[in-house]
């Protein structure tokens, strides 16, 4: 089992404090113990800390290798030890690689652990973010607690194919954090369950909310595309509690992968 908990959140642009209060006051009641079963997992939206995209992303880069090496690092790794979760931020991280282009990255930081767990770089940047960022190169599967787990990123979402490299190299989740306009919810709403449903995955996509440009709609979906949780568009908490056995037992049951996966 795994509790996950989704931040939907009014991002402030190019204000990383306001933005980390924010977080602060709506995941002020995620508490999990030592002697708690169920572990848990926070998941933040597409560039939490600085709003998509700030007028100039270079200066807003980041380090994201340990809690010591920026300011948003340093959050996500005092977030996790505060409520016992993992905790999974995005930010604009600087490419390691001199010359190279920024990276859209999502950032994974466990309970007392000042390094960061793992990461992911968005495969698709979208329109706006084409010249200044790279493309990630590579799924990255991780493991929250026993839960095989794949990041992805927003436009990442249009692209199929993404997925399924995802589930062949082993994931049961996948997570998806956003910035996804208002305008185009509808096939927010579509895509996330049709992700779902082809690769018997849960997914876990949030998003930010403004009302007028990015529309909320975090959602839990299981993996028969059922959406186990869903938000408005008001800020909040969206959060479900997620088990292995149904899965697998749907697996078996409706083997549509079978022949494709190793």
């Amino acid at each position: 089992m795994l509790d996950i908990y989704l931040v939907q959140m009014n991002v402030a642009a190019n204000d990383k404090a306001k933005n980390f209060a924010k977080v602060l006051e709506l995941t002020v009641q995620i508490h999990k113990n030592q002697d708690d079963p169920v572990p848990g997992v926070i998941i933040l939206p597409e560039m939490f800390a600085t709003g998509y995209l700030p007028l100039h992303p270079e200066s807003a880069a980041e380090d994201f290798s340990t809690k010591d090496s920026g300011e948003t690092a340093s959050f996500l790794y005092q977030l996790a030890c505060n409520t016992g979760c993992t905790v999974m931020g995005a930010g604009i991280a600087k490419n390691s690689e001199p010359g190279k282009q920024l990276l859209n990255h999502s950032s994974v930081y466990l309970p007392s652990n000042p390094q960061e767990y793992a990461s992911y770089d968005k495969r698709q940047p979208f329109f706006m973010e084409q010249g200044k960022f790279s493309a990630g190169a590579k799924v990255n599967l991780f493991k929250i607690a026993n839960w095989n787990t794949a990041a992805t990123i927003c436009f990442d979402l249009r692209f199929p194919e993404l997925y399924r490299d995802a589930v062949k190299a082993g994931a049961r989740l996948i997570t998806v954090q956003a910035a996804w306009p208002a305008a185009r919810i509808a096939h927010w709403k579509t895509l996330l369950q049709a992700r779902a449903i082809e690769d018997q995955v849960y997914i876990a996509a949030v998003n930010c909310t403004d009302n007028a440009l990015n529309g909320g709609n975090s959602m839990i979906v299981n993996p028969k595309g059922d959406v186990m949780a869903i938000a408005g568009q008001e800020e909040g908490i969206v959060s479900a509690r997620i088990e292995s056995a149904p899965q697998e037992e749907y697996r078996t049951q409706f083997p549509v992968l079978k022949g494709i996966l190793v």
